[in-house]
């Protein structure tokens, strides 16, 4: 009979699960930015790596899953499995020169599974956000003749991501592996023009959703070596070269009147494309990360991630994209990880650094963000498992030349669970 702490972890895996599928359809982010390419990429939100500013490239652990770099899978123990999920919560102001709103939303992070298969090979997979589409934008300008004039732009959905990872010792301090991954989702974006003071004009728009199905692969690659007085070098270094990514794209132009309580009657169609077949280009894109550390007391890293968006393109059409880059430094503490009488020594602290440029620019100003981010490992009792929290302030974007800009709160928590397979108690 499984005991009680056994029972709560598969009882919170069979909830994760089966919440997860509505989860992931409920995500619904307010970005303007997300207009561009195939939405907002995701970031890691989980609570280890966001709390150092996002710094995993070389990161390893037993009872880590670190899927941005899969070469990093060689470091699960030979008779464990790792189970990962987590959510993230986010508070988001939009402001101007002029106005400003609120926002906020909760969502899966990520729910994935890491074990061995054999003494130099393991395996992880899991599901994730791959990119994230939500805006709602409005201008209105007058003419004359017929009042104002609205333009309203409007999108919703994103990109999901499966992935099957794999990572193979090639000796005690190298490791190289590659996440074999499955794109899936759908992308709504709209254009409207509206009359509101003129009643011999139709509302006029244009609906496009993008269907993304297809796969890709990236790979990574670690070294760990021992240094003098007990410490650690770890390095990482992932790539994914140019992929086409296969997408149906549907189009629906058509005009309508709009009645006073919001509903929507159809007029005529302007121009319907049923289902066109083409490709999105995503881009080649490469990292390296770095961490000292001594174990189980202290590490500092730093990851460098760039990506060449200028060759992105969707069915043929290039956007107004510039290559992204993003520097993240990272640190985690702990007291004493012995500590019988205060656990509070047990604890893993974090702090992190993020500053990067985003890959959409708005009137030749390519846009820059900037993080702060803390948090703590909290280790269960008896068990390698652990709860992870962190939290995040940062921005986005500017209110010059007449953009907008993001200020975010980001709170994230995971946990972490740690089991022993083939392995027979000698006691119950």
């Amino acid at each position: 009979m499984l005991g009680d702490k056994t029972s709560i972890r598969y009882a919170f895996i069979l909830f994760v699960i089966v919440f997860s599928a509505k989860v992931y359809a409920q995500v619904n982010i307010n970005s303007p930015y997300s207009r561009y390419a195939v939405g907002q990429i995701y970031e890691s939100t989980d609570p280890l790596f966001m709390a150092m500013g996002g710094t995993s490239l070389a990161y390893r652990g037993p009872n880590v899953i670190n899927y941005s770099n899969p070469a990093s899978f060689t470091a699960f123990d030979s008779l464990s499995f790792v189970f990962q999920g987590g959510f993230n919560s986010n508070f988001i102001t939009l402001k101007d020169n002029e106005t400003s709103s609120q926002t906020n939303y909760t969502s899966l992070s990520y729910l994935l599974f890491g074990f061995p298969v054999t003494s130099w090979w393991r395996s992880s997979f899991g599901i994730l956000p791959f990119s994230n589409v939500g805006y709602d934008v409005h201008a209105t300008e007058h003419d004359d003749d017929v009042g104002d004039i609205e333009y309203v732009y409007d999108g919703s959905g994103g990109v999901n991501r499966f992935y099957w990872g794999n990572g193979f010792r090639i000796n005690k301090n190298l490791s190289l592996g590659f996440n074999f991954s499955y794109l899936f989702g759908n992308i709504e974006k709209s254009r409207a023009v509206l009359f509101p003071d003129s009643i011999y004009r139709f509302d006029f728009q244009i609906k496009n959703t993008t269907l993304v199905n297809d796969v890709f692969l990236d790979y990574g690659l670690q070294y760990s070596g021992k240094l003098n007085n007990g410490l650690i070098l770890e390095a990482g270094l992932i790539f994914n070269n140019s992929v086409k990514i296969k997408t149906k794209e549907t189009q629906l132009a058509y005009t309508y009147i709009s009645s006073s309580g919001g509903s929507e009657y159809f007029k005529d169609t302007i121009e319907s494309y049923p289902e066109s077949i083409g490709n999105i280009i995503l881009p080649t894109s490469f990292g390296i990360g770095l961490i000292l550390k001594k174990t189980n007391k202290w590490l500092v890293g730093m990851d460098y991630y760039w990506q060449n968006w200028n060759k992105y393109s969707s069915f043929g059409e290039k956007d107004s994209l510039n290559n992204s880059m993003q520097i993240s430094l990272g640190t985690q503490f702990t007291p004493d990880n012995s500590s019988v009488s205060k656990y509070w020594k047990k604890v893993n602290y974090r702090f992190g650094l993020k500053y990067g440029k985003s890959y959409v620019e708005i009137n030749e100003n390519q846009l820059q963000k900037f993080g702060i981010s803390f948090g703590f490992g909290i280790p269960l009792k008896r068990s390698k498992s652990t709860l992870n929290f962190a939290v995040e302030f940062g921005r986005i974007g500017t209110t010059d030349k007449k953009l907008i800009q993001e200020n975010y709160v980001n709170f994230s928590f995971g946990i972490s669970i740690y089991e022993r397979w083939f392995f027979k108690k000698k006691y119950d």
